[in-house]
């Protein structure tokens, strides 16, 4: 059976089968959202054959292109089925389950924001004993889950309580823009204030740092000049209301260094709380704690680079093993690893070939 997961998100189109197939496209939802279900269907027919079923995630109903989460999430189903008319749909709730198009529409609160539950799930899967988190950084957030013998036990339950408890962190690796990672940078001994303003993003600070790769056929920035490290000095010194002929390369390549360590500081801070709150599930689960068992971690995403360095700051020893899902599968599927989750747990609770799911447990 030919089972596709798709992870529908606000700037990106994410598409996988079970067996390791991937593929992503930037689509800005917010700028073109009746061009989607076209949009699913060229990456599907480029990339794939005919699904026999498509299992489907999203985060895409928080654009602003709508007007709440349950239009958006009525929406995204919606050009799912128009692009895939003959084709069964299953979409994964964060109570765990895989339900029929009009039960997730009846239940956006659940059906919204769940791409982060169903990739929790599956990875879960690697560590059934003990505690572990799973990291997985993207080009716009960063998932910090919180797992327990084998299942995701997250203390946030929608994007807000989420980021409340540090379980979400509106921190990526390339979209993020420097002013919402720091409001100051040092510049020539002296604190500098950040312009308020989407001047550069964390993409234009690690490419600057050489952590990211240029490309030229890349104009996705914040100025719309392609993603060369040339650009991107200059994107960074706009952050300070100067240009790249006002600094030299060695203080751009500091205020990169500086937004890139408060990022850490962002993710550091976050991860503690979670460590925090998945010690108290220890205790309460059977007196155990985090000192006794160390837990293992989980990293992903296209911002796995990121992930590692956050491990380095909270300190290795501090973590029995570090697992990274690109080594989970004999396909690489970090970049598209919640549509991977997706169609592997989907191909796994289906019952033969009359498409009948159970919940997931």
């Amino acid at each position: 059976m030919n089972v596709i997961g798709l992870d529908i998100g606000g700037a990106n189109i994410k598409v996988a089968n079970a067996d390791g197939n991937t593929a992503s496209v930037p689509f800005a939802i917010w700028m073109e959202k009746e061009s989607l279900s076209s949009q699913l269907a060229a990456v599907v027919a480029k990339h794939f054959t005919t699904p026999d079923l498509i299992a489907l995630t999203m985060t895409a109903e928080l654009a602003d292109c709508f007007v709440t989460k349950a239009e958006g999430v009525e929406f995204v189903i919606a050009a799912t089925e128009a692009t895939f008319p003959n084709v069964p749909i299953r979409v994964w709730l964060t109570s765990g389950e895989f339900v029929e198009p009009a039960d997730a529409i009846a239940m956006p609160e659940l059906a919204g924001a769940a791409n982060w539950h169903v990739l929790a799930t599956w990875a879960a899967q690697a560590i059934p004993d003990g505690p572990a988190l799973l990291i997985d950084v993207g080009s716009t957030t960063t998932d910090i889950i919180p797992l327990l013998d084998g299942r995701p036990v997250p203390a946030g339950t929608n994007d807000c309580s989420r980021m409340q408890c540090g379980e979400l962190v509106y921190s990526g690796s390339r979209r993020t823009p420097i002013c919402a990672v720091t409001q100051t940078l040092q510049f020539r001994g002296r604190a500098c204030p950040v312009a308020a303003e989407l001047f550069a993003t964390m993409a234009d600070a690690f490419l600057v740092l050489q952590q990211l790769e240029e490309d030229a056929s890349n104009s996705d920035t914040a100025d719309g000049r392609p993603f060369t490290r040339t650009h991107s000095l200059n994107r960074m010194a706009h952050t300070i209301c100067c240009d790249a002929t006002e600094l030299t390369e060695d203080e751009i390549v500091e205020l990169a260094q500086s937004t890139v360590d408060a990022q850490l500081t962002q993710l550091t801070t976050a991860a503690e709380q979670v460590l925090e709150h998945l010690e108290q599930q220890l205790v309460a689960d059977g007196h155990r704690t985090l000192s006794i068992e160390k837990p293992s971690v989980l990293i992903s995403g296209s911002g796995a680079f990121v992930a590692t360095r956050l491990l380095s700051q909270l300190g290795p020893e501090r973590f029995a093993q570090t697992l990274d899902v690109t080594t989970m599968y004999h396909r690489p599927v970090a970049e598209a690893a919640c549509a991977f989750a997706a169609a592997r747990l989907a191909h796994t609770l289906c019952r033969d070939d009359l498409l009948e799911f159970v919940k997931f447990v």
